[in-house]
């Protein structure tokens, strides 16, 4: 097992890049490696597993030990490019549902996008939250009031249809695949205004959605489309299991300022 660890100092940041098997062998290296550079500041890990085609028990202790070394910090741990074998050892052993700390993503671009969401500096401007019953009937209304949330904020008229259009997407998914089978299911839609970017987070109150198993590249398939809008319409999606259960997927739209002319 070889690794590396590459800081990003503006994000507070690390990438550790890990070429092998994560096994009972090579945690403690790994762990010791990782409390050493969160003690020196960096609170945002982004984990790059695209090389790594086994883990055990071993690895997944060491998932629950950086999501309590975390935590204290309000820091974020990102799971990258983890194969499918890899990705389905995470979801039986419910890793993601139960650590706070942890989300996963695609690819490594996508999980920088994730840490960018929490590192950057920006101050909130507004926050809006609108509460959706969990119901296709009631998507198309939540949609436009989003959309007039937002229009203020000086986008295109194309990139508001693209929010719309992945907006629309995470609501459905969160209906189809999150939303528990009663009719008091609810779904929560957070709107956050930053000078730099919005912030959108649907979450939904069923028992766990990752994003990755319904996402198809067959574009002739039934379904598993909606994902793949999501990551082509927005700057950076990112999926995490949202406190009480459920998930929240997190979809990020980059706002030109005067700077970027």
């Amino acid at each position: 097992m070889d690794y590396s660890i590459d800081r990003r100092e503006e994000q507070q940041a690390c990438v550790l890049r890990v070429d092998g098997d994560i096994d009972i062998a090579v945690v403690p290296e790994l762990r010791q490696a990782l409390d050493q550079v969160i003690e020196t500041g960096c609170t945002n890990i982004v984990i790059d597993l695209e090389r790594v085609t086994y883990v055990d028990s071993s690895a997944l202790g060491l998932l629950v030990w950086l999501d309590h070394r975390l935590q204290p910090r309000y820091g974020k741990a990102v799971l990258a490019s983890a194969n499918d074998d890899v990705e389905r050892i995470f979801a039986l052993s419910g890793i993601l549902t139960v650590a706070g700390c942890l989300e996963e993503s695609g690819d490594l671009a996508a999980a920088m996008e994730c840490v960018d969401a929490v590192a950057s500096p920006s101050e909130l401007e507004w926050s809006r939250t609108i509460e959706v019953v969990a119901d296709v009937q009631h998507l198309a209304g939540a949609r436009d009031s989003v959309s007039d949330l937002v229009s203020p904020l000086e986008f295109e008229e194309s990139a508001l249809f693209d929010i719309k259009v992945a907006l629309g997407e995470a609501l459905a998914n969160a209906v189809r695949h999150g939303s528990p089978e009663d009719r008091d299911a609810t779904i929560l839609v957070e709107v956050n205004a930053y000078p730099d970017r919005l912030v959108l987070e649907v979450t939904d109150s069923g028992s766990g959605f990752d994003g990755e198993h319904a996402c198809s590249d067959d574009l002739y398939a039934v379904s598993g489309r909606g994902i793949m809008f999501m990551r082509a319409l927005m700057d950076s999606i990112c999926f995490s299991s949202a406190d009480g259960g459920g998930t929240t997927v997190r979809l990020v739209k980059h706002r030109v300022t005067d700077a970027d002319g």
